[in-house]
């Protein structure tokens, strides 16, 4: 039985002339019809422009020299002349010109050199006219000069495609379901490959609404009927055939309709070589003959950006799943699905999901919860920059990437938020009492002791209410405080050193002991002389819930579940001689939803877990004379490591480490003021590392997920230096003038600051 090929309407007179082609461009523009299908520029840079893929091409032959194909993307090793009943004269070069023009439609490679006016469209220079243009073609010739055949060829066609590794096969030629291509159909899409077959220019249903047998259920869903519409790309081609009311039977007992995976592109007045008319030749070419190849090229380009697509069956479906209604609503029995549209085919089908450590698929537009950087941990340069560019997965499995930096967010710097404090009017009150003791009181609203001499300070403190602490010291030396809502250093340092110069250092440099990741709720601590030259003492703080200190809008993190965090802290000075004073600190701390200043939601998909940190701390006091005193403090801490469920799979053991050292001197100018200057870099980490979930993909698309391990060491060290003057202006009333500055302030580099003031306080 004959097989003609699709009615062509050639108006080549109106535009046949020779030309030459240019390359490629560096900005493409594309043949109107292009557009119409909804491609772009962007699209073909996300496709590689079809890349690795084969459309195997079941027509007339190809001319592989034609100056629209690039050198070799046909293939002259796997084309060949498929027909059975006839014997080719040119082997697989076309000698009709149909099939050279259906495979330039299908993946041109090269522009047009000038521009081209007709009915429907203006085609522009230098503009592509091919879908996929760096897809190769291999060429099966099945029909003669005459455009005719017989259903045996074009069954021998498509073998001899899919044996070439066409991973689509465009048949523009009419759509006859006999045995043998039924077959050849079959075995062609077992294999992956898709079939895109013209619907055909009788203007009427398709096979007169009759029904298709034989078909496996496989080969549905790797097929594909196209109809042609107008150059408005709105309405029908007066010659297309239409889906009607029939359907595929397949061989498993299911019934699709045609108008299921019937899919309508472009098919008036396309540009494409006229060979009968001389070898570089254009002509406009009409019919459906001419839409399957845009639906052929089309699937090209969606599956050499995502092999997923092939490796699951499923591109035609996406293809369907995306076109633009036309009609009536739906699918329907003139339009079918709709026209294709290449820019819904590239976006995300359904929402984007992504895998936690723990294994379970969550819609990123679900996560929620932030990670508050600061302190040791800096900004976590390293885990927000491959955040930046994470894979999530759509419906169809293919990989889009998506930035969730946002999920970790930077603390403000506390000297900006609240820079030189003003309105203070409490300060530390000392009273001698009658048994020879000491009672010290501070008290202030939501402002630190560090803040009150213009220190800085990036702790956990609470942002309103009434804080301080209560220290009494008996004539023999012991020291017992409490503290509410600051950090329990204050009151350590009083206990553990005794004497006010190096308490008053220890204090300022609150480095070793990690106290102030555990303030802001409760603290005690209690210090006593263990011999005439050796103190010890113990500090037990707890935090109710972690705060993030800066902008209200970000509000208490964890107040649904605390932070809860406990810090416990042993410490022993020894006097040696005179001026000479050493001492070391062990604590330990423990964190919940918390790590070392930063701090995050329980159901944090980047959360980090609970820790456990051990820190140590040594200290060497020199008083240089009886007002004077030099003190020097250097501090590690070791943050055992720890599992997450999240975006990040857990951290490695954390190594951090600190310096600092304060110089004090009293009676300047007055006998009871002070001036004091310090130089500390705070605690940094020095090493470790956290697994972050990386999605990728092998091969095949098929998704993939490892676990990458980013260095936690911040990309900045902070240095901070501060001098303070302080002197009394009568029994009540205190003036203070303060200079400080900040290098990599929060460990993060480049970030600096600076603050000079003065405070007047009084007490009433």
């Amino acid at each position: 039985m004959s097989i003609s090929s699709a009615k062509l309407s050639l108006t080549a007179a109106a535009v046949c002339s020779a030309f030459s082609i240019a390359a490629h461009a560096g900005d493409p523009a594309l043949a109107p019809w292009l557009i119409q299908m909804g491609e772009t520029s962007a699209i073909l840079s996300a496709a590689k422009w079809g890349s690795g893929q084969v459309i195997g091409v079941v027509d007339t032959g190809v001319v592989a020299t034609n100056a629209v194909f690039a050198s070799g993307q046909v293939s002259k090793t796997l084309s060949s002349c498929a027909a059975v009943s006839f014997r080719c004269s040119n082997g697989y070069n076309d000698d009709n010109g149909h099939g050279t023009s259906v495979a330039s439609i299908a993946a041109a490679n090269r522009t047009t050199a000038g521009t081209y006016r007709y009915t429907g469209y203006t085609v522009n220079t230098n503009s592509y006219m091919g879908v996929a243009p760096n897809a190769n073609i291999v060429a099966e010739k099945v029909l003669n000069s005459n455009g005719s055949g017989t259903s045996a060829d074009v069954a021998s066609g498509i073998n001899k495609a899919v044996a070439a590794g066409a991973s689509v096969i465009n048949l523009s030629l009419t759509f006859l379901p006999t045995a043998d291509i039924i077959a050849a159909v079959n075995n062609a899409t077992a294999k992956g490959a898709f079939i895109v077959w013209a619907g055909g220019n009788d203007a009427k249903a398709l096979l007169n609404n009759a029904n298709t047998n034989g078909l496996t259920a496989n080969t549905i869903k790797h097929l594909l009927l196209v109809g042609a519409l107008d150059t408005n790309a709105t309405q029908n081609a007066t010659f297309s055939n239409r889906p009607g009311s029939g359907s595929l039977l397949d061989t498993s007992g299911g019934k699709t309709s045609y108008a299921a995976r019937w899919i309508t592109a472009p098919g008036v007045n396309i540009l494409a070589p006229g060979i009968q008319y001389g070898a570089t030749a254009m002509a406009t070419w009409s019919g459906t003959s001419m839409s399957a190849p845009l639906i052929s090229g089309s699937l090209a380009l969606l599956q050499s950006a995502w092999p997923i697509l092939k490796t699951n069956g499923t591109t035609a479906n996406l293809l369907l799943a995306t076109t633009t209604d036309l009609g009536a609503k739906g699918i329907d029995a003139e339009y079918g699905t709709g026209r294709v549209n290449l820019l819904a085919a590239f976006s995300p089908y359904g929402p984007l999901t992504t895998t936690l450590a723990s294994g379970k698929n969550v819609e990123v537009s679900s996560l929620s919860g932030s990670l508050i950087t600061g302190g040791a941990l800096g900004s976590l340069s390293s885990v927000r920059a491959k955040l930046a560019d994470h894979l999530a997965f759509d419906t169809f499995q293919r990989n889009f990437s998506v930035d969730l930096s946002g999920l970790i967010l930077s603390k403000p710097i506390s000297a900006k938020t609240n820079p030189l404090p003003t309105n203070l009017n409490t300060g530390v009150v000392s009273m001698k009492l009658t048994d020879g003791g000491e009672l010290v009181r501070w008290q202030q609203q939501g402002v630190s002791a560090f803040e009150r001499m213009g220190a800085f300070s990036d702790g956990e403190q609470a942002p309103t209410g009434t804080v301080g602490y209560l220290a009494y010291t008996d004539r023999s030396g012991s020291t017992i405080a409490f503290g509410q809502g600051v950090s329990s250093q204050i009151s350590f340092a009083r206990a553990l050193y005794g004497e006010q110069a190096f308490a008053a250092a220890a204090s300022e440099l609150a480095m070793s002991n990690l106290s102030d990741l555990a303030a802001g709720g409760t603290h005690f601590a209690y210090g006593t002389q263990a011999a005439a030259d050796t103190r010890v003492a113990l500090a037990l703080s707890h935090t109710a819930a972690a705060y993030a200190p800066g902008n209200p809008a970000w509000g208490t993190i964890g107040a649904s579940n605390p932070a809860g965090n406990t810090h416990v802290v042993l410490g022993l000075t020894r006097t040696f001689g005179e001026r000479w004073t050493g001492g070391i600190t062990l604590g330990s701390l423990s964190e919940n939803n918390s790590l070392l200043g930063s701090t995050y939601d329980p159901h944090s998909p980047v959360g980090l877990g609970s820790n456990q940190t051990t820190s140590l701390g040594l200290s060497l006091g020199h008083r240089l004379s009886e007002e004077t005193s030099l003190f020097a403090e250097a501090g590690g801490s070791y943050t055992r490591s720890a599992q997450g469920n999240g975006l990040i799979a857990g951290t490695s053991a954390i190594v951090s480490r600190s310096f600092g050292v304060t110089f004090l001197t009293r009676k300047l100018m007055t006998e009871d003021d002070r001036l004091s200057v310090s130089l500390k870099q705070p605690l940094r980490v020095v090493s470790g590392k956290a697994a972050v979930v990386v999605p990728g993909i092998d091969d095949n698309g098929v998704p993939q997920y490892n676990n990458e391990q980013l260095s936690l060491v911040p990309n900045g060290r902070e240095t901070d230096f501060r001098m303070a003057y302080e002197t009394p202006l009568g029994k009540t009333q205190t003036l203070s003038f303060q200079v400080g500055a900040r290098r990599d302030v929060m460990n993060i580099a480049g970030n600096r600051d600076a603050g000079v003031g003065a405070v007047w306080s009084a007490r009433f």
